[in-house]
């Protein structure tokens, strides 16, 4: 069915009635169980096949080890999906753009380090990857956003003066978060606007608990909190000095207060995020859950974009596992909420 000309909230309507259709397929509780509880990383592998992933595949025996390729293909699927029954609306870029600033990373770390890293590259992109490196490698950056050109530019004097590598991440995490709550607020679409919100406050949340294990100064914390939340940067900089319970305390009350007593009550006993981290993942998918059932407006089609990661993401949790002979128990506890 061709889209592009149909009035925008009959695309929208469209478009949802296809993901309603293609949800069902979405990896479910009972589906997980038996991949956890297969004998073989081989045998979850086959689960994974007959639900859908790698329509094409025939023979992976043996193949284990290569799940990640058939992520890597499901999410090119995912984005070509979203792409096509939305007409190619830029809303999509936002969530390209994560995967944009990671290739960024890639090829100025390779160039640092005098090595060609072409694995690593990802391909659901708002730029392709080869067409960034020729802009990087020739010092070209007018086709790209203030936000990659400033943030390029600051990556390469900071390296030519420090050598530390680490440095690249946080100058391109931090305009990676203006960027995209730039684009969100032209958008005008208060669901983006809410998630993004959402994705700094416990992005920043784990950052200071990061950087308190690591005892780090508050300066350091200072530079790395990313902008664009609801809580205030301040608060995470008066508790840098002070016990972490003083943080719990002050979460009291806000959307965050059960995570963040859960989450920061385990990091406490164990020295791991772990759980907040799961916890985190629970809380934006319960989020997307809100919007699943509109029959109008783009938050559905988001909603399963959300969904599509947090599948992928839990499938790379049992595979590592079951590679890693970690135990039925282990992996349950690290799964995430599933949207279906």
């Amino acid at each position: 069915m061709e889209v592009k000309h149909l009035p925008v909230e009959t695309q929208f309507a469209y478009g949802i009635g296809r993901i309603r259709v293609i949800e069902k397929r979405l990896l479910d509780k009972g589906k997980f169980d038996r991949m956890i509880d297969s004998k073989t990383p081989g045998e979850a592998l086959k689960i994974l096949v007959e639900a859908g992933y790698d329509e094409s595949a025939t023979d992976i025996t043996g193949k284990a080890y290569e799940y990640e390729k058939l992520l890597r293909e499901e999410q090119k699927k995912l984005y070509r999906l979203l792409r096509e029954l939305t007409d190619e609306s830029k809303v999509f870029d936002i969530f390209l753009l994560n995967n944009d600033y990671h290739n960024i990373k890639v090829i100025l770390k390779s160039e640092f380090l005098g090595i060609e890293d072409n694995t690593n590259l990802l391909e659901s992109v708002s730029i392709p990857a080869t067409n960034l490196k020729m802009m990087i490698r020739e010092r070209d950056f007018e086709q790209l956003s203030f936000y990659m050109k400033e943030a390029i530019e600051e990556c390469i004097d900071t390296f030519n003066r420090t050598h530390d590598p680490q440095q690249i991440d946080l100058i391109l995490d931090r305009a990676y978060f203006k960027h995209v709550v730039e684009l969100a607020n032209n958008l005008e679409i208060s669901f983006i606007k809410e998630l993004l919100k959402i994705t700094v406050d416990l992005t920043n949340i784990k950052t200071f608990l990061r950087l308190k294990k690591l005892n780090m100064p508050v300066g350091f914390l200072q530079k790395n909190l990313m902008p664009g939340g609801k809580i205030d940067n301040n608060i995470f900089i008066r508790n840098m000095d002070l016990p972490l319970e003083g943080f719990v305390d002050t979460m009291k009350g806000s959307a965050y207060e059960n995570i963040c007593k859960k989450g920061i009550d385990s990091f406490i006993n164990t020295g791991s995020i772990a759980v907040f981290e799961k916890l985190a993942d629970d809380y934006l998918i319960a989020f997307a859950k809100k919007v699943k059932y509109k029959t109008f407006g783009i938050e559905p089609l988001i909603g399963y974009l959300l969904a599509k990661e947090n599948e992928l993401k839990n499938v790379r949790i049992v595979m590592v596992g079951k590679i890693n002979n970690i135990s039925a128990d282990i992996i349950r506890e690290r799964l995430r909420e599933t949207y279906v």
